[in-house]
This record gives structure tokens, C-alpha cells and sequence, in this order.
């Protein structure tokens, strides 16, 4: 198990940024929720091919990775390494904490009624000489 420490007062912890690989998107250049154009300069784009690299400024990111990866939340998408989404990640994951049980007691109250939803679906698939 991975032992976090607790982040700074309005950063986004480890363990919810980890969280996010499950949900991960990754590419040469992703542009996250900030307005920031994230653009990998290793594998993808190569001074050797002649590309024509960008400057980095505030609206470009340059990557020395091969990928550029982050996840998607809400409709945005959030670059795992910038420091903007990671401030307006802060906020999604105070939310979820804050509301953990009102979130547990959904998942309970969902868990169940799936359970009774296939239990029929496979009461009907026996009746029918499927299962």
C-alpha cells in the first residue's frame, strides 16, 4: 500500500490524483480545463523530424515525457502535472470527502438494486432456456 502524506492546505492529494488513472487520457498534447496547450517533446515530436516547436508561454506547456496524461471529470480535462488543474482538482475532491457519506449510502442503495436487476434478468434468461 502506498503510504501518502497529507497534501498542503488547497492542493490536490496524491491519492485522488492516482484515483485519476483510472480515468486517464494520454496523448502527444492534451489542453486541460486551465486553457493550457500541454505538448509532449520526447517520443512524439522530435527536433530531428523538423518540427517546428512551440514556445512555451502561458497558454503552452512543453512535456520532455513521451505522453502527456490526465483525466476527465465534470466534462474537463485536467493535466496530471499542471499546477492549475491540480488547484481546481482541490475543489472536486473536498466535494467528494464532504459528501462520502451521502456518496457510500448511494453506492449501497445502487449495489443492491443492480443485484436485484440481474438476479431478474437472469430469472428471465432461465425461463427463456438461455442460461
Amino acid at each position: 500500500m502506498t503510504l501518502y502524506i497529507r497534501p498542503e492546505e488547497g492542493e490536490t492529494s496524491e491519492m485522488f490524483l492516482d484515483a485519476g488513472e483510472n480515468l486517464g487520457v494520454g496523448g502527444s498534447s492534451l489542453y486541460c480545463s486551465c486553457g493550457i496547450d500541454h505538448i509532449c517533446t520526447g517520443y512524439y515530436l522530435s527536433e530531428d523530424e523538423g518540427e517546428d516547436f512551440p514556445e512555451e508561454s502561458e497558454h503552452v506547456k512543453l512535456h520532455t515525457q513521451d505522453c502527456v496524461t490526465g483525466f476527465e471529470i465534470d466534462g474537463k480535462l485536467f493535466v496530471t502535472d499542471c499546477e492549475g488543474c491540480k488547484k481546481k482538482l482541490r475543489r472536486y475532491e473536498d466535494w467528494i470527502w464532504n459528501h462520502r457519506n451521502l456518496i457510500r449510502d448511494y453506492l449501497k442503495i445502487r449495489i443492491d438494486q443492480e443485484k436485484v436487476w440481474a438476479d431478474y434478468e437472469h430469472t428471465k434468461n432461465l425461463l427463456a432456456g438461455i442460461g
